[in-house]
């Protein structure tokens, strides 16, 4: 009988820690290929896009959107941290933090060959949202790519402005 309870206790050990190694990559995963989804659709709006430039901002962005969330120690879905918010329980993580934290960010990054804007959906109305858009001279504003960090509590959700089925957007 001990050992069993010894070789129980050797599997659930290694067994956890091959779990927490299989999400950790997992993750890791996942990141690297939202970074090339990214990195695909900016590349895509334009041929004078830097590529380099491009790849430095998919990665940058994704991060620090991620960064953002933990800083607002977002915990639950969009809407009920804003809710935390509205009842004094949070300080920040509205839409429009999102959007100016990241908005401030990019801006210091000097990019050359892309450019952001602020974005409005439903503006004047109580779930009003604010976001960004990559774009640049040379592209329509319907295919400007809207990325939002608050729309999934961190993670960047990204597409052009034509394809969000959820918000229509204007310039701000």
């Amino acid at each position: 009988m001990k050992h069993i309870v010894v070789l129980i206790i050797i599997v659930f050990t290694f067994t956890a820690c091959g779990t927490k190694q299989i999400i950790k990559n997992e993750v890791l995963e996942q990141k690297e290929n939202n970074v090339s989804k990214l990195y695909s659709k900016v590349i895509s709006l334009s041929e004078d896009i830097d590529k380099q430039e491009a790849k430095k901002f998919s990665q940058e962005v994704i991060f620090f959107s991620k960064k953002l969330a933990f800083e607002y120690e977002v915990q639950t879905p969009a809407l009920i941290h804003n809710t935390l918010i509205n009842l004094g329980l949070k300080q920040r993580g509205l839409c429009y933090h999102y959007a100016n934290d990241l908005l401030s960010f990019l801006k210091s990054k000097n990019f050359k060959t892309i450019n952001f804007k602020k974005v409005i959906a439903k503006r004047g109305e109580y779930f009003e949202h604010t976001a960004l858009i990559l774009t640049r001279d040379d592209i329509k504003f319907e295919n400007a790519i809207i990325f939002d960090a608050w729309r999934d509590s961190g993670e960047l959700f990204f597409s052009s402005i034509k394809d969000d089925n959820r918000y229509k957007w204007e310039l701000k």
